[in-house]
């Protein structure tokens, strides 16, 4: 959840919508033309839709067109008072709040004081909600309402907000209601009362698709549908931190693909980004925030989330340049912004990793009052926890232990029994949700074959009678298209059942190529030495990542096709076996870039693990020195086919000289491994040249020579199971 509250005025006026100055000039201009022939009650409303029109400017334009929104709705109050006109009266009066509003923004830019404009909008407000409250105009109270939040403090802003939503739910105002639902739940989320915010969250999604769909221009449809990604992204947070990273990343994914349903433009680059670091997938989170922060450099929360991945995995340096980078522009643009808070917490952080306590103690306070100011619990509780482990570090083990408690204490009353079982019911309904569509999906399906059949069975009678007329000529033809349909049908079926049939026995080869006795037995070998060494914690280890390995497996055997993310996934439990067996004689990587995603490709399981056996076994392992294996997952997408394109580097000793190492067994296995992953990609692609589906070259250096090898893989892939390549 990236846009957050950044001014919340600017951002939650844009409510009247996201118009072009085009088209408001055009609507303010006819608006001007029927005034001039209008009377009495049409002529106030005109009036009043005229200021309207002009807020929506001044949504753009801060500066230009705030005093005519003040303008026209003083005429219409004038005009409304004349002929005693009540609604007219209550909406020129909130509109005219709303232009003091506007003044206010435009003085406070220009650094000059507002008190005065502050005091005519509450003024101007109070009395339009008086007045709509005697008339029992629902619209007009819940925009009287919302404007009159901005201007109050933290727990009446809460309570206006919540009689603006009501008032829009009364009146059937979908959009303001949605969004007004949106920015609440960011509120609470922000200061983490998420109890409160979750029914504000999921509401806002329902009601933002509801207004997506309503929208009567591509511009209101924008900010519409940037509402309704919010949303998602604020469901997001909620499970991120009740720890559900899963459920977080499934949100996380559906506003992606709403985005791209809709053309929104908003990428989730940073979404993503910082996600994956919470996850642990480094490698990744690096590419998508460096792309981010590249593409995007005056949004510089991306710096922030960048300071926070290098924070994780401990590169202090680089962690304090990008969380400066943060800190400096905020203080000037926005000195209590939330984000500053969390940045400050994050430097002190770094400063600790750094062994620097004393400047850690200055980020540390700074961010502790910030957060103590705008009650931001969240934030308090990150600041408890780092100054219980600042004064930890000193030996100052009391005050450690009273900090300790405290975060302890807050994050017991953040993250409720309450709030975690809302969650969960949210979880299980949404899964329910997608149940009862894939049934009435599949009913249709039924019905619709049902259809098939019958009309099928109508034109076979038809034709039945229509043959039965020509007797013995129908009869011989007849009969000679029922044989030859036979024959087809058995020719077919019999190439279909010895073609499933080898695919059967290629996929079990192929497992039992990949994960061999010869493996199992060295693990356990390894396994018992580490015992008999002793070593219990390394064996503990070892033995734990085997049996994980193993499972998925034996889990994913019986499966066609496997997510990326899952191949993944085994493929890195095998290299950190590997790594641990030969006493981390080699590091290795595994990336995808920011367009792969690995949840949703589906291809067949244990595919890139021959080649990294190969990789291990007859190029590092013959190094000297400390070996590197890269695994780069890149996707490439045509006009025909969706291809993955799988790049697999090792710095070993190369090809030539590893022919040479006289291993007689080990090339025999590698051998059989290839051979049968070649034929189980020659089925896959559907093609009889098997040598196309990967190449094997050596990498050289400017010399010329042999500096390890490279394996590059291509292959079709599937988007769903369902799916055919």
């Amino acid at each position: 959840m990236r846009k957050y509250l950044f001014t919340s005025i600017a951002i939650t006026a844009l409510s009247l919508s996201v118009l072009s100055q085009v088209t408001e000039k055009m609507k303010i201009d006819s608006l001007r033309t029927l005034a001039t022939n209008l009377r009495d009650q049409a002529r106030t409303d005109n009036l009043n839709l005229l200021s309207e029109a002009f807020a929506v400017a001044s949504n753009l334009r801060w500066n230009q067109k705030a005093d005519s929104v003040s303008h026209y709705a003083s005429i219409a109050y004038k005009e409304s008072i004349e002929i005693d006109y009540k609604k007219g009266i209550a909406q020129s009066l909130a509109n005219r709040g709303k232009g003091e509003l506007f003044r206010g923004i435009a003085l406070r830019k220009n650094k000059q004081d507002d008190s005065v404009t502050v005091i005519n909008a509450e003024k101007y407000l109070v009395e339009a909600i008086a007045l709509a409250n005697e008339i029992k105009n629902d619209e007009i109270l819940g925009r009287a309402y919302y404007d009159l939040a901005k201007i109050k403090d933290l727990n009446i802003k809460r309570e206006y907000q919540k009689k603006a939503i009501y008032h829009f739910g009364k009146s059937g105002n979908d959009a303001l209601e949605g969004e007004a639902c949106t920015w609440l739940c960011v509120d609470y989320s922000q200061r983490g009362q998420y109890q409160e915010g979750i029914e504000y969250c999921q509401r806002s999604i329902e009601l933002g698709k509801k207004a997506a769909k309503q929208a009567k221009t591509n511009e209101e449809k924008e900010y519409k549908d940037y509402l309704v990604q919010q949303s998602l992204v604020n469901m997001s947070t909620l499970y991120k931190v009740a720890g559900d990273l899963d459920q977080a990343l499934v949100y996380l994914r559906q506003s992606r693909q709403f985005a791209i349903e809709n053309n929104t433009g908003w990428e989730m680059q940073s979404e993503f980004g910082e996600l994956f670091t919470l996850t642990g997938k480094f490698d990744s989170a690096f590419i998508l925030l460096k792309d981010f922060t590249k593409n995007n450099p005056s949004l510089h929360w991306g710096n922030m989330l960048l300071g926070e991945t290098y924070l994780a995995v401990k590169d202090y340096d680089n962690a304090l340049i990008s969380l400066q980078q943060f800190i400096d522009s905020v203080r000037i643009k926005n000195p209590k912004h939330p984000d500053l808070i969390r940045a400050l917490i994050d430097a002190g952080k770094a400063n600790a990793g750094k062994q620097n306590y004393k400047k850690a103690f200055v980020y540390a306070n700074e961010g502790f009052e910030l957060a103590s100011d705008g009650d931001f619990k969240p934030y308090l509780m990150d600041v408890y926890k780092l100054l219980s482990a600042l004064y930890y570090q000193l030996g100052k083990n009391d005050k450690a232990y009273q900090y300790l408690l405290r975060h302890t204490e807050l994050k017991d009353s953040i993250l409720n029994n309450q709030f975690l079982w809302r969650l969960n019911q949210l979880k299980s309904s949404a899964a329910n949700e997608i149940k009862e569509s894939q049934i009435a999906i599949l009913n249709k399906d039924n019905k619709i074959q049902q259809q098939q059949l019958k009309q099928e069975a109508q034109l076979k009678k038809f034709l039945v009678l229509g043959l039965a007329g020509l007797l013995l000529i129908g009869f011989f033809i007849f009969r000679t298209l029922v044989f030859k349909r036979k024959n087809d049908q058995l020719i077919n079926q019999k190439i279909k059942t010895e073609l499933h049939q080898k695919v059967v026995e290629l996929e079990m080869h192929a497992l039992r190529a990949q994960m061999n006795p010869h493996f199992i037995f060295n693990c356990l070998s390894s396994i018992n030495r580490f015992i008999f060494k002793n070593d219990n914690k390394l064996a503990s280890d070892y033995l734990t990542r085997f049996s994980r390995l193993i499972r998925m497996v034996l889990m994913n055997s019986s499966k066609k096709m496997i997510t990326l993310e899952d191949e993944l996934e085994m493929l890195r439990l095998y290299l950190d076996l590997e790594r641990l067996r030969f006493k981390d004689a080699f590091d290795y990587s595994v990336t995808t870039t920011n367009i792969v995603d690995a949840g949703a490709i589906f291809i067949p399981p244990l595919l890139l693990q021959p080649f990294c056996e190969n990789a291990v076994w007859h190029g590092l392992m013959h190094k000297e020195t400390k070996g590197h294996l890269n695994v780069i997952i890149s996707e490439v997408i045509s006009e025909e086919d969706k291809v993955l394109h799988c790049i697999i580097e090792d710095d070993g000793v190369g090809r030539e000289r590893a022919a040479a190492f006289k291993s007689k067994s080990a090339e025999n296995e590698k051998s059989m491994g290839l051979k049968i992953t070649t034929e189980r990609l020659a089925l896959l692609n559907k093609e009889n040249n098997s040598s196309t589906f990967y190449q094997i070259e050596d990498i050289l250096n400017d010399n010329n020579e042999v500096t390890g090898t490279r394996v590059q893989l291509k292959l079709r892939y599937k988007d769903s199971v369902g799916e055919l390549v």
